[in-house]
């Protein structure tokens, strides 16, 4: 199985916003970036898309092109930030935040979720992707959900997710053969 992870388009947001689920707009660029993420991709035949804007309208596009409907999973979105959600990560109280930087596997931002709430949803979802026996899956989705899939299937320690940097409109493809994954690209 080839499982294509992609990375939304860039949001028009204010630089240093933490906006996780916060359903953002788009750059007035997206269309542009839509149609090249889209053409980069080779053709899957199934596509699965966080139900947030920044990601569904990039997977209508993908559909559009190969001719499949996107399904959409909420159990894809990006991680839950609670009350930091539309503020500036400055603005934020410094010991908050440390204490979560320091241990966000255990620790939720207020009103928000522990990434390893995120990563058994993803997993979740993503065991459900496997079953469904396609030969080659896009799934539209957040850096979060991504970094949580790429440490589940290449089986990274937790303290390594950081360091997966996801450009926006990225491709990443992970490959299955005899039940064993490899990373063939990282923003491809």
């Amino acid at each position: 199985m080839d499982l294509y992870l992609i990375r939304h388009p860039r949001p028009q947001i204010e630089a240093g916003l933490c906006y996780g689920q916060l359903d953002v707009p788009l750059a007035p660029t997206h269309l542009s970036e839509c149609a090249a993420v889209a053409a980069r991709l080779p053709a899957v035949t199934a596509l699965w898309t966080s139900p947030l804007t920044r990601c569904r309208v990039l997977a209508q596009v993908i559909g559009e092109r190969l001719g499949i409907a996107p399904r959409i999973d909420e159990r894809l979105r990006e991680m839950k930030f609670g009350e930091w959600e539309g503020r500036r990560w400055d603005e934020i109280d410094r010991n908050q935040s440390e204490r979560w930087t320091q241990d966000y596997w255990n620790v939720a931002p207020p009103g928000g979720e522990k990434y390893s709430e995120l990563y058994e949803r993803v997993s979740a979802t993503l065991m459900e992707v496997i079953q469904c026996a396609a030969a080659s899956v896009a799934i539209v989705t957040h850096a979060g959900p991504i970094r949580a899939t790429l440490g589940h299937c290449l089986q990274l320690k937790r303290e390594h997710y950081p360091e997966l940097r996801l450009e926006f409109g990225g491709i990443n493809l992970l490959r299955a053969s005899a039940g064993v994954w490899r990373l063939e690209y990282l923003n491809g």
